[in-house]
């Protein structure tokens, strides 16, 4: 069995969806390393274990200092990489494998930098989507509080002063100024519920899928999050394909690399599948991991032989309907939350406060004129 399959389905049954160990910034420093003085022509063993020392504490710098410990003991590249585990991504050795094989090793590291940055980008978009309505969302529940617990209270008590027989929505604005804290708790708690309930789902395998599946249901971010992971995960496939991988192998290695649960957990049976001879757009439709529109467009590239190419036009495809979805999560949303919060506030004070107060400048203007 080749060792880089082997690698990648010791990843897929183990469940781990994401291999711990480097970030995707150690990922493309690391690789911007070994890129450099591989068009230097420099000694990897030697230019790497001088960088390792110079390098603080860290996983960085302990993966530098043991890939130029094994090359200089006599190991290949693609052997080094693997024989980190965990730490390096499986995909990473069977590229770097790839490129050896073939003689295009510079070519293979400097579209790992170009993937690697732009998984950075995906995960900076969907972070700062979901960012910005948040911020949103927790100045309008602060300012409900403020205004029920600091203000109403206020109101209320000049209402008593002067016995004001109060309409029905001030006397709800008042008995909800009574319990602002606790209706303000319910949906924090629920929040915090939801947020140890998929903390508990993600120490199992069915628990991820489970959590996934809750994720990709909510409207609009659910399918910002799919669309970002499965733009990561056809890219890299794609890659894998370009460079000469053969399909059930680069299918196992982008599926350990996987961030969804679902997709990782199909990546061994699809791998059996790939392995049969089936074809990658009806194992697709078969194991339903992807829209009929996309099944359609990779059976079309396998029959055309552009299946590389076509991944990246489906990653492409992905990736803009994230940005789609961000933007409209950036644009839309916390302006509608505004909004709502506004017509909430004049509404219920308005009726709630200002009808009250205009008895009251009647009841003291009529008591003056007497």
């Amino acid at each position: 069995m080749n060792p880089d399959n082997q690698g990648s389905e010791t990843a897929i049954t183990s469940g781990a969806a994401v291999p711990k160990g480097l970030t995707g910034d150690d990922l493309v420093t690391l690789n911007e390393e070994i890129a450099g003085m591989a068009r230097a022509g420099l000694p990897l063993d030697q230019g790497l274990a001088a960088l390792a020392r110079e390098m603080g504490r860290g996983r960085l710098q302990r993966v530098t200092a043991d890939i130029a410990a094994d090359l200089k003991n006599g190991h290949t590249l693609p052997q080094s990489l693997e024989r980190q585990g965990s730490r390096v991504p499986p995909f990473y050795a069977g590229l770097v494998a790839a490129g050896v094989r073939t003689g295009r090793i510079s070519e293979v590291l400097a579209t790992l930098t170009v993937y690697a940055r732009s998984i950075a980008d995906l995960r900076s978009i969907v972070i700062g989507a979901l960012y910005y309505p948040a911020i949103v969302l927790i100045l309008a529940f602060a300012l409900f509080g403020l205004l029920f617990a600091f203000l109403v209270p206020q109101f209320e008590k000049v209402f008593s002063e002067f016995k004001i027989r109060l309409p029905a929505i001030t006397e709800f604005l008042i008995g909800v100024s009574h319990h602002i804290w606790i209706i303000l708790a319910i949906p924090l708690a629920i929040i915090v519920l939801v947020f140890l309930v998929g903390l508990f789902l993600k120490h199992s395998d069915r628990g991820r899928r489970a959590w996934a599946r809750f994720v990709y249901a909510i409207p609009i971010v659910g399918t910002l999050i799919r669309s970002s992971r499965l733009a990561a995960f056809t890219d890299l496939l794609g890659i894998l394909v370009d460079h000469g991988l053969p399909l059930p192998e680069a299918f196992g290695l982008a599926g350990a690399a996987c961030s969804d649960p679902l997709m990782s957990a199909a990546a061994k049976d699809v791998q059996a599948d790939l392995s049969r001879g089936m074809p990658l757009g009806e194992v697709y439709r078969k194991h339903k991991l992807v829209p009929e529109l996309i099944a359609w467009m990779t059976a079309m590239g396998e029959q055309r032989g552009s299946l590389g190419t076509t991944l990246h036009h489906v990653a492409d495809l992905y990736k803009r309907q994230t940005e789609m979805r961000a933007n409209l999560l950036r644009s839309v949303l916390p302006p509608f939350i505004l909004l709502v919060t506004a017509a909430i506030i004049v509404i219920l004070f308005v009726l709630g406060v200002a009808l009250p107060l205009l008895k009251l400048f009647d009841a003291l203007s009529g008591a003056s004129l007497n």
